[in-house]
């Protein structure tokens, strides 16, 4: 079994799947309770986590306390389920994957009016890396690409694993593209 855990963003994903196969998924649209509510779904699944091979969570780009939410349980995880598998995803692969088979430029809100973004081909190939962009810039530079701002969910994280590597969570660091704010604000 594969469990999914997606907090990139500011709601919180989480699906339960055998390969490529969601078999539950739950997404919960209340801003940044990622903490008080994983536990709660997660003991309301009554899994025997024991079964659970592979846990999947978001590699980021996207809120940097999101982020570290997902990657600090499947640490705690890995100690409990010593056997248990990690990847990661990309957080903007993961909403790209809704259209695959387009041109699409992938965005998820970052600080200071900008875009954590990055572009795939029709292919869906990467043709630009993911980083912090411009909206507008972005628009000029791919004027015949869709742009999709929207959530990743847990259900893409189990489809899309099957194209990733494992990771070593006890070492994994999510993709930040950039510091945190209070580390932005200290150096001033």
């Amino acid at each position: 079994m594969i469990l999914a855990i997606e907090t990139s963003t500011e709601f919180l994903s989480i699906a339960i799947g055998e390969n490529d196969n969601v078999m539950w998924e739950y997404n919960l649209f209340i801003e940044f309770s990622h903490t008080e509510n994983l536990n709660k779904i997660l003991s309301m699944l009554e899994v025997d986590f024991s079964k659970i091979e592979e846990v999947v969570i978001s590699r980021g780009p996207g809120f940097f306390t999101s982020l570290r939410i997902s990657t600090a349980f499947s640490k705690a995880f890995k100690i409990v389920y010593n056997d248990v598998k990690f990847k990661a995803v990309s957080s903007l692969k993961n909403i790209a994957y809704n259209i695959k088979g387009y041109r699409v430029i992938p965005i998820l809100k970052a600080p200071k009016n900008k875009v954590y973004a990055c572009a795939f081909d029709e292919n869906f190939n990467i043709v630009l890396e993911e980083g912090i962009y411009s909206l507008e810039e972005l628009k000029m530079d791919f004027p015949n690409f869709i742009i999709l701002e929207n959530y990743p969910t847990a259900s893409n994280l189990i489809r899309l694993s099957k194209f990733e590597n494992y990771v070593d969570i006890e070492t994994f660091e999510p993709n930040y593209i950039r510091e945190p704010d209070a580390l932005y604000n200290k150096r001033g």
